[in-house]
This record gives structure tokens, sequence and C-alpha cells, in this order.
């Protein structure tokens, strides 16, 4: 069994149910409650990070995020993943400069996206998941399509991340207002899919909110960890 190490903190509502759901999922693979995977957090400051982004220091969000891996390291992971989508901007840099595996989130959401035979993605996510491009393009270069919101929906849907999910909130006329939103989205670009695109999301979205197949990154992220885990 591989040591897990988990850069938490990105954000706080999500570590909790990175670390529940490898648990319980991690159990089921083993078929024992009695059984658990090892483990190790390192949960780090979301807003620092935010705000070298906003400055776009994309090389101090790297060494900031590094160091916090290899902190990881030497509490004895043998490898980690970042609990949130937005730091993946930088996933290539981070793992240049470090000496265990990375899990990227993006990897598993391409391989779901091409088994389920979708075509047509909305992406969602915080503003840096939405206005650059290292989420989409792999999508894009294995033939997918890729949407985002209007530039109105994108502040709609980042300020609702940072201000509400980010802090545990989970407003009904949020999930309302985002569900039209989607339904908006489909109108205008056939989508086929949408792509929860912050790992916070699934807490006010779920599969049957919306008419079109969902790709929880999260859940199938956690999916690519307890893998990893059991070798």
């Amino acid at each position: 069994m591989k040591k897990l190490g988990i850069i938490g903190g990105i954000g706080p509502e999500a570590t909790m149910s990175y670390y529940d759901d490898i648990i319980r999922g991690y159990q089921q693979q083993v078929d024992s409650v009695q059984s658990l995977p090892e483990i190790v957090i390192n949960s780090i400051n979301m807003y620092h990070m935010f705000s070298m982004l906003e400055r776009e220091d994309y090389a101090a969000v790297a060494s900031y995020l590094a160091e916090a891996v290899r902190q990881l390291q030497r509490a004895g992971a043998d490898f980690a993943l970042m609990c949130g989508n937005t730091p993946h901007i930088v996933f290539d840099r981070i793992q240049e400069q470090v000496d265990i595996p990375l899990l990227s989130i993006v990897s598993p959401t391409l391989e779901a996206a091409r088994s389920q035979g979708l075509n047509s993605l909305g992406l969602l996510g915080t503003k840096f998941t939405m206005q650059q491009d290292f989420f989409a393009a792999p999508l894009r270069e294995a033939g997918i399509r890729v949407a985002t919101p209007s530039a109105e929906e994108q502040n709609f849907i980042h300020r609702k991340i940072v201000d509400e999910l980010e802090n545990g909130i989970v407003l009904e006329q949020t999930k309302q207002e985002m569900i039209r939103l989607i339904s908006s989205m489909i109108g205008r670009n056939n989508l086929d899919g949408i792509i929860l695109g912050c790992t916070e999301l699934p807490l006010l979205l779920h599969a049957e909110d919306v008419p079109i197949a969902v790709l929880d990154i999260a859940a199938l992220h956690i999916r690519q960890a307890i893998a990893e885990i059991c070798g």
C-alpha cells in the first residue's frame, strides 16, 4: 500500500470530502472496514495562493506548492495530489521541482469524457480555471469541444465559489441560479456534458440536477488516488 500526501486547504471543504471519500472508497476496494489507507495532509492557505494568482506570479505559486509537496514527502508520502483544480495551472512546474509523482485532476477527467463518448463540454470553475487553458487544452487536443460561460457568468460562478462554497455555505438560491446558467450554456453550445471544474461545486450540484452528463472532477480524482494507493 502506498502512502498518499494531500495538499489541502484549497479549499477546506474539498479537503474534508477528499479525506472521507478516499477512506470509504479504499475500504470498499479492499472489502474491509478495519483497514485504513495511510494519508498525510498538508493544509495550505488558499487565499495566499489566490493573491499570487491575481498577480499572475505563477513562479511563486509553483514554489509555494512545491514546498508543500516536499513537506509531504518528508512525512513519508509516496505520491501526492492537490485537492483543488485551480493550482493545476502550475501542475507541470510543480512536478519539475519535486521528487514524488503528482496525480493530475485533468487526466481522469479526459479519460471519463472519452469513455462516455462526450464531444461538447461546458467548463465551470474558478475564474482562473475558466480563463486559463490548462484544463481545456488537453480536452481540445483530444477533439472535445470546450465551452466556458460568458464573462458575467464567470464572475458570478467565481464569486459563489470563493464567498460561499469555499466556506461551506450551500444555498438553494445559488443552486437554482447555477442550474439556470447551465441550461443557458446547453442551449447556446449544444453541450452533451458539463464539467464541475472546482472540487467544491459537488457540494452544490449533482448529476440529477442537469439533463446532460456531469463530470465530477473531484470524484474522478479520488477514484484515481484509491487505485494508486492500492498499487
